[in-house]
């Protein structure tokens, strides 16, 4: 890793929202460390106040250290959360947080994956990630009793608690836990991503 000259103060910017926005590397920074996580997914809803539904699955990290100047600049977009639902259905799958742009060091083109679609009685897959240096995969979400995946480490919160017949699904904690299924009564959402750009 490089490091700055001996005016520059090492700086962190972390994003927990935004979509397609403008990331503009500071003056005398010579070296950032990227880091993505992708958001989770809801839980289902089975319709029935005997059962569970299958539970959210967790978002994907991805990681990056790349020489940079200042002045050059990155697109991002933190993957929003996905709220739970109240009747019958499968879930949504959750958003991807992504990195994109040239610099100085080369080319940036990272994607952390949102967690896969929960159904009546199946969990989400884990999210994949690409474009990273190192690329882990989020936790699958419970079939039944459990919980939503958790988002993948080092970053990625815990799943929610999956709830049977009338109890709701607890939601995901951010970034990237998969939210819980419910049998009869509302699932979990899924939680956020985030974006971290770390600049020496």
């Amino acid at each position: 890793m490089l490091l700055g000259g001996d005016s520059f103060v090492p700086e962190t910017r972390t994003y927990t929202s935004g979509t397609a926005a403008t990331e503009t590397v500071p003056g005398g920074a010579v070296n950032v460390v990227i880091k993505c996580e992708g958001g989770g997914s809801n839980g289902a809803q089975s319709g029935s106040g005997l059962s569970y539904a299958g539970s959210g699955g967790g978002g994907a990290y991805c990681y990056k250290s790349i020489a940079c100047a200042g002045g050059d600049t990155m697109t991002y977009t933190v993957g929003a959360a996905v709220a739970g639902i109240s009747a019958p259905a499968s879930g949504s799958a959750g958003n991807a947080s992504t990195v994109s742009g040239t610099v100085s060091g080369g080319s940036v083109n990272m994607s952390a994956g949102g967690g896969g679609v929960a159904t009546s009685g199946t969990g989400g897959a884990g999210g994949t990630a690409t474009g990273g240096s190192t690329n882990t995969s989020g936790t699958a979400g419970a079939s039944g009793a459990g919980s939503g995946g958790a988002g993948a480490a080092p970053l990625g919160g815990a799943g929610g608690a999956s709830g049977f017949g009338p109890a709701s699904g607890g939601n995901g904690t951010a970034p990237g836990g998969g939210g819980g299924g419910s049998g009869n009564a509302t699932s979990g959402a899924g939680a956020r991503g985030t974006v971290i750009f770390e600049y020496t």
